[in-house]
């Protein structure tokens, strides 16, 4: 389904009886080749890239499984699909198409070509590989872990022992490498809460100019109109789109600050612990974790637009100076949100439950 969604017309717009049709790999291209290398290169990645690395290293893991050959290939492999997984973002590329094409409908003609379909079906494809694939059950058939102790209900530093970060596997905790899978292995992530909040500091300073300075910007006829996120929100919300401009306001503006709040605050936590239950907690970061890759909705609403509305003199969409800005502040926060160890909540707490 991938091959087929490069291979013909992804979109066509017209207006004023002028138009442009593109593919898939045209719309990347074009930001390849206009100066619009990071959002290009960006793009590239999202789409094609990890994608095709997660599928291969799916179907290379199965294979060498059924053959029982080269564990140390199949280690590798897994550790890719756990690498990879959390930066697979296709589905959130088919929601920026729809709001893309949402904002355009009541200024131009908007056609869908076959290898939009065809990429709707390899999403559809994708999201369900990625919800079979079950990585402990991998892990389990590559090795057993060699340790299998009763543990009682305390945390497992306080028997002595720890959890590798990467395949999960109980180690003695002067255990330097995973027996398993051979990575280093660390009773919690080294210099963690100092990591999350250097990646907080600079998602937070990259979060202002990605508000204050347009993040798209469209030339109709040598006229240069610029287009904040607020102003994009204010804009779909004044024309009747409310569903899309509520999307835009929750992803673009809400996500990034709840992340930034919130992973502070569990910063705090492992140091000064409240009464706030600690299974409250971590059901906060979970969530954290798993809205961050949504925010990138608006940065692919400008790379699509960027990719089709290209008219010469007539019409043209350009990025802004805070695409680049923007784009950084998700990632940032995506980088604490996996920075951040949430065993060290356990560390101050007064339970005695297992990690």
């Amino acid at each position: 389904m991938l091959v087929l969604s490069l291979s013909f017309p992804f979109l066509s717009f017209s207006v004023a009886g002028v138009g442009r049709t593109v593919s898939l790999w045209q719309e990347i291209s074009t930001l390849l080749l206009n100066s619009f290398t990071f959002l290009g290169v960006l793009v590239l990645i999202a789409l094609l890239i990890l994608p095709a690395l997660y599928l291969l290293s799916v179907i290379l893991l199965v294979w060498y499984l059924k053959r029982s050959r080269h564990q140390t290939l199949q280690t590798y492999f897994i550790r890719i699909l756990v690498g990879v997984q959390p930066w697979l973002m296709v589905d959130v590329f088919l929601v920026g198409v729809i709001v893309a094409l949402i904002k355009m409908q009541g200024s131009a003609s908007i056609d869908l070509g076959l290898s939009f379909w065809a990429f709707c079906g390899f999403v559809i494809c994708l999201v369900k590989t990625i919800s079979m694939v079950d990585i402990r059950w991998f892990w389990h058939q590559v090795a057993t872990p060699s340790l299998s102790i009763a543990l009682s209900s305390q945390t497992a530093r306080s028997q002595g022992v720890k959890g590798c970060q990467t395949c999960g596997a109980i180690l003695l905790i002067d255990e330097a490498h995973c027996s398993r899978c051979g990575h280093k292995a660390n009773s919690r992530k080294p210099q963690s809460i100092k990591v999350t909040i250097a990646l907080l500091i600079a998602s937070l300073v990259m979060y202002v100019p990605a508000n204050v300075f347009p993040i798209m910007e469209t030339t109709y006829f040598g006229s240069t109109t610029p287009s904040t996120i607020i102003g994009g929100v204010l804009l779909l919300w004044s024309e009747g789109s409310y569903p899309v401009a509520a999307i835009i306001l929750i992803a673009s503006v809400f996500i990034p600050i709840a992340k930034m709040l919130a992973l502070s605050w569990l910063c705090w936590q492992s140091y000064r612990p409240s009464s706030y239950g600690i299974m409250k907690k971590l059901t906060l970061y979970r969530l954290t974790e798993f809205v961050g890759r949504w925010s990138m909705i608006d940065i692919f609403v400008v790379a699509i637009l960027t990719g089709l509305v290209q008219l010469g003199g007539l019409l043209n969409i350009y990025p802004g100076k805070a695409a680049l800005c923007f784009a950084s502040v998700v990632i940032l926060t995506m980088l604490a949100a996996q920075s951040f160890d949430p065993r060290l909540l356990w560390d101050k707490e007064g339970h005695t439950h297992d990690e």
